[in-house]
């Protein structure tokens, strides 16, 4: 029996792909329309999709570090990445945290075929968020609510 079905994402020819490569990037970025590109007839494919609309897909990868304070030492974990950071301040600890996701998400993201094949993959999704927030910006996507004993109470008459 012939596959009748249709397919759910638009297929490009890589050859035809590459002559009207400026038009498929205005439909992704511009329509928000995602798009097959494959070659050797279909062995080899990859997605096309915009930016924004890839970090509208990661919005559910929400980190959920963990704040503790002992003998004095801010320790902030992290558990979707496995990552454990600590500091004099909590501004210290949440500092080295930004510093070394940055670092395990360049270096995934720099050796992705290798940890795809490792029990890491699970977390490519926190990492690409990561990777597509501005720098700027990543301190506040780690960093969890301020710790109890930092946090205000409202003042009694």
């Amino acid at each position: 029996m012939a596959d009748t079905a249709t397919p759910l994402l638009p297929r490009e020819a890589f050859a035809q792909a590459k002559a009207k490569l400026s038009d498929l990037m205005d439909q992704a970025v511009h329509d928000h329309r995602m798009q097959v590109i494959d070659r050797h007839r279909g062995k080899e494919q990859a997605v096309l999709v915009s930016v924004d609309d890839l970090g509208m897909l990661l919005e559910g990868f929400e980190f959920h570090p963990r704040v503790s304070v002992s003998d004095g030492e801010f320790v902030v974990r992290l558990p979707e990445l496995n990552l454990i950071a600590g500091g004099a301040s909590y501004e210290d600890a949440l500092g080295e945290l930004v510093e070394l996701a940055e670092q395990q998400a360049q270096n995934f993201l720099g050796r992705l075929d290798y940890y795809m094949q490792t029990d890491r993959r699970g977390q490519l999704g926190w990492l690409l968020k990561l990777a597509l927030t501005a720098p700027d910006q990543r301190r506040s996507l780690l960093s969890p609510p301020p710790p109890v004993s930092e946090a205000r109470t409202p003042q009694t008459a």
